[in-house]
């Protein structure tokens, strides 16, 4: 037996989680917008802050003004 917690996904505080519906979906749809306007019914897990995790060197306290 699953306990509830175990049904929800466990997301970091970096990650987040968005939910398209068919509803959304066909709402999309009907106001004119094309597949590649939107996402496609689904869960889809996104990760936030990730441009300075792969470019350090931009970050803006380590750097000295000129």
């Amino acid at each position: 037996m699953k306990k509830k917690k175990d049904e929800k996904s466990e997301l970091k505080h970096e990650e987040v989680e968005l939910v398209v519906t068919q509803e959304d979906y066909e709402e999309g749809l009907k106001r004119g917008w094309t597949d590649d306007d939107m996402l496609r019914p689904g869960r889809y897990k996104l990760r936030r802050g990730g441009f300075l995790a792969r470019h350090p060197e931009l970050k803006t306290k380590d750097k000295k003004r000129a």
